[in-house]
């Protein structure tokens, strides 16, 4: 059964580390405007997914697609004390939708933190329950798709990522709003990312009619792979006036350690390299007393095993606007404020 689930994001964290300096110097002003003197509040729409396909090496069109049936959250962002948090609430689905496709519980947590120099997130989902597609299945208008309530998933990692020209660009501004890109500029990144993802059913995910054809690998009902990558990239503002558009690539390489289980057979470990991708897409405004804007990120990451092929797309999308509100008096302290100093 589905059921919303809290879900607390701290975007912005006001962590002190060697070489960062909480006081812009002339050359980063004449490129980022901060509103660190600013307090605000709005709106905040989110919505998490976590796709996957298998994906037959001897024949690419032989697929089977998994999607989780779920609503999007919805609640409020929040920035206080330089400190930028949001919360939202998952939303009910509609009763055609769970009919269609069935339920699925979802958990989500993830924590962001965007200084100067660097980007950091940590993230837990876990997803029960999901829908099936393929290229020869045909469904009858308003009749269920196959569901497989018996499949959870559970993706969890940390990420970090270092941008190098942090004097002139900022991440901040297009996706915590809490500066202001002023004019066009980018950064080339470094990523590094640590990731562990399992997947469990009752029965293999592929129909055994389809075994022989598929090859090895398609009766499996247990996988896990834990993976370490390093991806470079690049990530550009594009400013006219108020207005903002940031596209951000990383791709490399990535070191699979992964374990699987078929129904009749003990389980196997194998190691793997392959890529890893993650892309950014943010679009808005940012005025001085009012912004909004549009994101949407997405982590791509490939792995296979005998003769199958995972693939699997986590995607974000987050809406969010508010108004700032100058600090006055108490609110103008800032979270390290009211860390106890020796």
């Amino acid at each position: 059964m589905a059921r919303a689930l809290l879900i607390i994001v701290v975007l912005g964290w006001p962590v002190l580390v060697a070489g960062e300096s909480f006081e812009q110097d002339s050359l980063r002003n004449d490129y980022i405007e901060s509103y660190s003197h600013y307090f605000f509040l709005g709106p905040l729409i989110k919505k998490n997914d976590l796709d996957f396909d298998l994906v037959s090496t001897g024949n690419t069109k032989k697929t089977y697609t998994f999607k989780a049936n779920h609503s999007v959250s919805a609640g409020f962002n929040v920035n206080l004390f330089d400190v930028n948090l949001g919360i939202v609430f998952g939303l009910p689905i509609d009763v055609e939708s769970e009919e269609l496709y069935g339920k699925s519980d979802v958990q989500d947590l993830q924590l962001i933190a965007i200084g100067k120099q660097w980007f950091a997130d940590v993230y837990f989902q876990r997803y029960n329950g999901f829908y099936v597609q393929y290229p020869d299945l045909l469904v009858p208008k308003g009749q269920p798709f196959p569901q497989r309530s018996d499949l959870i998933t559970r993706n969890s990692g940390m990420s970090f990522t270092y941008i190098f020209n942090h004097e002139e660009f900022s991440l901040r501004a297009p996706y915590l709003f809490s500066e202001r890109q002023k004019v066009s500029k980018g950064s080339f990144l470094v990523s590094y990312v640590l990731s562990s993802f399992t997947m469990e059913a009752d029965s293999a995910l592929i129909p055994s009619t389809s075994w022989v054809d598929w090859g090895a690998g398609a009766s499996v009902n247990q996988l896990r792979f834990t993976s370490l990558g390093f991806a470079p990239g690049y990530s550009h503002t594009f400013v006219a006036k108020d207005f903002f558009l940031n596209l951000t690539l990383a791709l490399g390489p990535a070191h699979y350690w992964v374990r699987y289980k078929e129904l009749v057979s003990q389980a196997r470990n194998d190691i793997r390299i392959d890529f890893y991708s993650l892309a950014r897409i943010g679009i808005g405004y940012n005025g001085e007393r009012f912004f909004s804007g549009l994101s949407f990120t997405t982590q791509s990451r490939n792995v296979t095993y005998e003769q199958t092929t995972f693939q699997n797309a986590i995607g974000t999308v987050r809406l969010v606007a508010g108004f700032r509100f100058r600090e006055e008096g108490y609110m103008k302290k800032k979270a390290k404020d009211f860390i106890p100093m020796p």
